[in-house]
């Protein structure tokens, strides 16, 4: 068994926009470091920034023998109430796909909204047996969507070398209904069901809780090389009350015009919410009820401030793409991914599981088979 270096690691990174060193290898980072100063004043966007949904190693290589060693920077709550799901990865080659999921890990302690401490705890290792080839294939290991990590090793017992891709590169920007935590496995992320379904090189900007309308996710979106763009926008200014109808759709129409400004002839997708019961036609905040599932607020602002709701804006949305009157522009309801029909597939009101991402990825690639490559 041979260790790579870790120069050798981060040029089969795929997915990713910066990566910097940390004490024992690599961090990872989906959204750049100079845009630091546009939202730390919110500890979570950096954090889920840093977690590597739809981010994987693509290599070529004849091993039949492959480890990926990993420190993950799971949570958890001082009053045990909570604690992180399992870090997972999962290798893709062909038609093999096979997933190691594991509990170690450094855990930060929360106690309320504040961190009372991090408890170090040990690195993970996720081991690979592939069948013998007579030349080299390729290799995708996709890593965990749901935690941070620092990548320490990749170890296989035959050479390994970066893979090039020659596949259209999408870039996707949406919620956590996009970064999709819920899914047990990183190929379970719907905008990565979608990508292998089509053959897409992917970039997802999904940030739970922090896709805004922000001007730095669009910087980022239009300093990368694109191919397909997608905007998957809304439901976070609404459960987070953190936009009115004034102020939301100037602000998507400033985010288009940045991102077209870089890519002028790239085909843009602004996708609306799925269905989400508790917003449809109450606006934010989220908050959740009896029953476990998230409800909108019991009060109403002044007429004037004009609350957001799911409805309203999904009209705004049409609308806003209507009038731009762009070439390669094109509007998508969400509720064509995943509808009132679908709301069994939603525990807590507010996220899909594992199933009802697949689906939306599914659906998505249906819908974007209607369009010429």
């Amino acid at each position: 068994m041979e260790d790579q270096s870790l120069d050798l690691i981060e040029r089969c990174l795929r997915g990713i926009v910066e990566v910097s060193r940390g004490k024992r290898g690599l961090k990872v980072h989906r959204l750049p470091s100079k845009f630091a100063m546009y939202h730390d004043v919110d500890p979570l966007t950096q954090k889920v920034a840093d977690q590597p949904t739809g981010a994987r190693l693509s290599l070529r290589t004849e091993a039949t023998h492959i480890e990926l060693v990993y420190r993950a920077i799971l949570d958890a709550t001082a009053d045990g109430s909570y604690v992180s799901p399992p870090s997972t990865v999962t290798l893709t080659s062909g038609e093999l796909e096979a997933s190691v999921a594991d509990s170690n890990g450094d855990r930060r302690i929360w106690d309320g909204p504040l961190m009372a401490g991090i408890q170090e705890g040990a690195n993970s290792a996720a081991t690979f047996e592939l069948p013998s080839t007579t030349e080299p294939r390729l290799v995708d290991i996709w890593l965990p969507h749901n935690c941070e990590i620092e990548l320490i090793a990749l170890r296989a017992n035959a050479p390994i070398a970066p893979a090039e891709t020659k596949l259209p590169r999408w870039v996707h920007y949406g919620s956590s209904i996009s970064h999709s935590m819920e899914a047990t496995e990183p190929t379970g992320v719907w905008p990565v069901v979608a990508a292998r379904k089509l053959g897409f090189d992917l970039f997802n900007l999904g940030l739970a809780g922090s896709a805004n309308i922000e001007q730095f996710a669009a910087r980022t979106i239009a300093e990368l090389p694109a191919d397909l763009i997608t905007l998957k926008l809304g439901i976070n200014p609404v459960n987070g009350r953190n936009m009115t109808r004034r102020t939301f759709v100037p602000a998507v129409h400033s985010f288009l015009d940045t991102v077209r400004a870089s890519h002028p002839h790239t085909p843009i997708h602004v996708i609306s919410p799925i269905y989400c019961e508790g917003h449809e036609d109450t606006p934010g905040p989220s908050s959740p009820g009896p029953d476990g599932k998230f409800g909108g607020a019991e009060t109403l602002s002044h007429d004037w401030v004009q609350d957001l709701t799911l409805k309203l804006i999904r009209e705004d949305l049409k609308t806003i793409v209507e009038r731009r009157g762009e070439t390669n522009l094109y509007y998508l309801d969400g509720l064509e991914l995943f509808s009132k029909a679908d709301a069994h597939l939603m525990p807590d009101g507010l996220h899909p599981d594992a199933e009802g991402y697949r689906l939306i990825g599914e659906r998505f690639a249906t819908y974007l088979e209607r369009f010429d490559r």
